[in-house]
């Protein structure tokens, strides 16, 4: 009997018997937290990432970057128990701690600032652009590949034969981990991110405003 991957307009052969979609779209589930979803990449979060440091921008002097940076390394600190633990020997769930080794190597190879900024950038995408994403999923499984992507670490590198050009590859995480550290992400930063979000349309909303005022006042003139 023969299984068809479920994706929608795809008629390929489902990779076996007990799963539901065909090798192509299990592979993109995986990478991207959903069938359909694109990568959000650095010149997707390029926009909102400005946003966000205009944000600081006008809040310097605030104790506000200091905060979010406190988040974060109780954070770390966390992933460092995690491991010590498995070290003492303490029986551990594998995800977790892939989860936590991840976390000590963005701590290692990210500037903090890097980091904050990328998460509430995707926030703040989220909020304005949400057809960009599938389904809550997908935007966990994006930011987690933001930010890992702010550091070659989680990459490897091979060389093209053919052209003779360096090329780097993404190294995924399986999805319990990336689901891990979605959620640790999101404990540390997803309220100031859900904050951010909302100044910003705060401001498009008085700015569109002001100019359906300004258009009005032109269409009163005499």
């Amino acid at each position: 009997m023969n299984y068809i991957c479920r994706a929608p307009g795809c008629g390929s052969r489902a990779a076996s018997r007990f799963g539901v979609y065909c090798s192509s779209h299990k592979a993109q589930l995986r990478r991207h937290g959903a069938i359909g979803q694109r990568a959000i990449t650095k010149a997707d979060l390029k926009l909102y990432r400005a946003l966000v440091v205009a944000r600081f921008a006008k809040n310097q002097g605030t104790v506000l970057r200091s905060q979010f940076e406190a988040q974060w390394k109780a954070l770390v600190s966390r992933a460092e128990a995690i491991i010590q633990a498995f070290k003492a020997g303490t029986p551990m769930v594998r995800f977790r701690r892939e989860a936590a080794r991840e976390v000590l190597k963005l701590n290692k190879g990210v500037k903090v600032a890097d980091l904050i900024e990328t998460v509430l950038a995707i926030y703040v995408m989220q909020d304005q652009e949400p057809r960009r994403f599938k389904n809550e999923s997908a935007f966990r499984t994006q930011m987690v590949r933001r930010v890992r992507g702010l550091t070659p670490l989680n990459s490897d590198a091979w060389t093209d034969c053919k052209t003779g050009k360096a090329k780097r590859v993404y190294r995924d995480l399986a999805p319990r981990t990336v689901a891990v550290i979605s959620q640790w992400l999101a404990e540390a930063l997803g309220v100031a991110g859900l904050h951010f979000a909302k100044l910003e349309r705060r401001d498009h909303e008085r700015r569109q405003e002001a100019l359906k005022n300004y258009r009005q006042a032109l269409g009163d003139m005499q």
